[in-house]
């Protein structure tokens, strides 16, 4: 039995080292164990290379503008720990984190003896949230893909709706290295029957999830076909607007604070989703009160401004898709604008493309850096992965955040990317001072 907080935090992490390990009989062995508590709530299963958390986010705001209570299964995490499991968006008390973990751990312990072999990190903590959820039982919980989505531990629920957001080229090593087989692995989460919302997804890997929801005799809404948005000027430099239309509902003007065209195809459709399962579940919801919550919604790392002296950005740009579409953001909203870059990254990462998207930034100075963190890329490797001369290189990022801030212009912007890990690291920091 754990004692503390800290024992049963200590205990999961210890879990790092056992995983990945595709598949979910040891899941389903949990399940079965704990009297199938991921049956007990309706959900939305949520897939994508990118622009899950965003979708959470939205949906979260959207619930709660309508006085539904919603709990969210997210990761990586960016403060806390706890934030990955959450009840209208504030994270669960260390107490129950404590309680939960000792009703897992004996079965963990059982497990391990089998031949299905002991549980990773992420199983123990998804175990977890199923229980938490089937206990406190919110109206809605929103359950975001670990990795992939067919053999992820969150893929033993059936869902009242499924949501694939984008995909792109990432864990190629896990998922497969073309659009279409990562398309096949996102495609695991559609259930038979079960309605499914698709983002903004190209024809390569939307054809191969048109066909799986065929077979699934699952009835599909598409972004730029069944819902729409209509980009609009904005009130100011860090907000998007835009309309959002169906055939059969136009809501004007909605304004959200993450910026970028992303998200906008994130909020969009987030939104699609949200009305979809509404009318599913027979839950109430207004025009007005929408737009109330994407007004509130809030990602962090997302193209996140933490200081305006001089204007400092944050951005969980890991991946490919997710640096383009950063890169795209920045020459949207801040054209001519020298940037200060720095950076920092796993070598789990397709580093060659990465480099690709920041090398098209033409004011821009590189700076690289490292951090304390499992697969962490050195300098010397950011330098021969991303293909890029840095003008600055940092082993500690702590004094490179202070260095650069000090040479930065006040017509100039500090962005700080790479690694969510490193960002997560990099907010405590900047939070704190």
């Amino acid at each position: 039995m754990f004692k503390t907080y800290e024992e049963a935090l200590a205990w999961i992490h210890t879990r790092r080292g056992m995983g990945p390990k595709p598949g979910i009989r040891r899941m389903e062995w949990m399940m079965e164990k704990l009297n199938h508590p991921q049956q007990k709530f309706k959900s939305i299963h949520i897939a994508g290379t990118n622009g899950k958390g965003s979708t959470v986010a939205y949906l979260t705001a959207l619930f709660q503008a309508h006085d539904y209570s919603v709990g969210s299964f997210t990761s990586p995490h960016i403060m806390k720990f706890n934030e990955r499991i959450s009840v209208n968006g504030q994270p669960i008390a260390d107490e129950d984190i404590l309680a939960l973990a000792n009703r897992i751990q004996p079965l963990y312990d059982e497990i391990a003896q089998t031949e299905l072999g002991g549980l990773t990190e992420f199983e123990v903590i998804t175990s977890m949230m199923f229980l938490y959820f089937s206990e406190v039982q919110p109206d809605v919980v929103l359950l975001e893909v670990g990795l992939g989505g067919l053999f992820d531990s969150t893929n033993v629920v059936t869902p009242n709706l499924s949501l694939i957001t984008t995909i792109g080229l990432d864990h190629i090593k896990i998922l497969g290295n073309t659009i279409e087989a990562i398309a096949f692995q996102k495609a695991g989460i559609i259930k038979k029957g079960v309605p499914v919302v698709l983002g903004n997804i190209g024809p390569a890997a939307k054809s191969v999830l048109l066909d799986i929801a065929n077979q699934q005799h699952s009835e599909v809404a598409e972004y730029h076909v069944d819902f729409h948005a209509q980009s609009k000027p904005s009130v100011d430099v860090f907000h998007e607007r835009f309309d959002y239309q169906t055939d059969d509902c136009l809501i004007e003007d909605i304004t959200i604070s993450l910026m970028g065209q992303h998200q906008v195809d994130n909020a969009t459709t987030a939104l699609h989703a949200f009305r979809v399962f509404c009318r599913q579940n027979e839950f109430t919801y207004d025009k007005e009160s929408i737009k109330l919550g994407f007004e509130r919604a809030f990602w962090p790392v997302r193209m996140e401004v933490v200081s305006h002296s001089p204007l400092t950005i944050l951005d969980g740009a890991h991946n490919e898709p997710a640096m383009e579409a950063l890169v795209n953001a920045l020459e949207t909203h801040f054209p001519n604008r020298r940037l200060h870059i720095l950076y920092a990254s796993l070598t789990t990462k397709e580093l060659d493309k990465i480099g690709e998207w920041l090398n098209k930034l033409p004011q821009a100075s590189i700076h690289l850096t490292t951090f304390d963190f499992d697969q962490v890329a050195s300098i010397e490797e950011l330098k021969k992965g991303l293909g890029i001369e840095a003008v600055g290189e940092h082993e500690n990022w702590q004094e490179a955040i202070q260095t650069i801030s000090k040479a930065v212009d006040e017509q100039d912007i500090f962005l700080i990317t790479g690694s969510l890990y490193f960002l997560s690291e990099v907010r405590h920091f900047l939070l704190e001072k």
